[in-house]
């Protein structure tokens, strides 16, 4: 096929999977290539790096990307629908089928013919090589900061979406265990006005995967401008969310398509948040334990 600039054009269809997330029959390459033309400048640098070094882009979230490229994140974003994506995760989607071969792409330590123990065995090492890479990589001083701004706030608010809600809603019943009370909105809109609410005796933690959400960055600049402590639990390195919080912390995952869906990216933030949580109660262990003991008592009713 050639195009109205007279280049040539790799034969580019689209189809549809489930969820509604388009498949590009071709590969993502040849769809840079073939509207390179078309693209503006500042795509342009984009689709340069991006061609260039392919392997490297597959592991970069949106700010990561655009620093490299030397573009803002709005450019990545825009790029990736210039060439025919829904977005960011839509394109990086594409992009892992050109790298990885069909049977890796689910996750590349699994093969299409592995025995249900090989798939047992393999998942385990990983959720265990994981926990020790994020272990490793946890700033002790800013857990313990964190710990005694939590023991002594008025508020405690929990930021999340998708599955990372969900690790908001275990971090809530725990810390409720050891008498802390923290809110965890489920509602964005909810999320937001509990933000505008808080002072600086107050304490927002975000948990993310990319830390590109744009619905929590908003949450955490409105706990920000309104003085509130700021910590992040968060997968990807270099991200806007990591830009404004005070403290970070970062939980390592395996690379997979699905990163952020992955079981040990959950897992890792988990361990985070028990290591926060057990921290603030052996800060005040006698009323922490007590807590324990009414929380159980109070649930034990009906219970054989």
């Amino acid at each position: 096929m050639i195009n109205h600039k007279g280049h040539n054009a790799a034969l580019l269809t689209e189809s549809r999977a489930p969820g509604g997330i388009s498949m590009i029959t071709g590969s993502c390459k040849e769809r840079i290539k073939a509207k390179m033309p078309q693209l503006t400048e500042t795509e342009k640098k984009i689709g340069g790096f991006v061609l260039e070094n392919y392997e490297t882009v597959l592991q970069c979230n949106v700010s990561e990307l655009a620093t490299h490229s030397g573009v803002s994140d709005a450019s990545v974003v825009r790029f990736c629908r210039s060439i025919g994506y829904r977005g960011f995760q839509d394109f990086k989607m594409n992009l892992a089928r050109d790298i990885l071969p069909p049977d890796r792409q689910l996750s590349p330590i699994l093969g299409r013919g592995d025995t249900t123990e090989e798939v047992c065995r393999k998942i385990f090492l990983s959720e265990e090589n994981v926990l020790n890479r994020t272990l490793l990589g946890l700033n002790m001083d800013d857990l313990h900061t964190l710990a005694v701004k939590i023991r002594h706030a008025r508020k405690i608010v929990l930021f999340g979406t998708g599955g990372s809600q969900a690790v908001c809603n275990d971090v809530q019943h725990k810390f409720l265990k050891v008498g802390i009370e923290t809110i965890a909105q489920s509602d964005i809109d909810m999320q937001l006005m509990e933000s505008s609410l808080m002072n600086e005796q107050d304490v927002a933690i975000c948990i993310s995967f990319s830390g590109c959400n744009t619905n929590v960055q908003e949450c955490i600049k409105n706990a920000k401008s309104s003085g509130a402590f700021t910590a992040g639990i968060i997968s990807q390195g270099k991200s806007p969310l990591s830009k404004l919080v005070d403290v970070i912390f970062f939980s390592a995952y395996e690379e997979t398509i699905f990163q952020s869906e992955s079981v040990s990216t959950r897992i890792a933030q988990l361990a985070i948040c028990d290591c926060l949580v057990s921290s603030v109660a052996v800060l005040d262990y006698d009323r922490a334990y007590q807590s324990i003991l009414n929380t159980r008592e109070a649930t034990s009713i009906g219970k054989y």
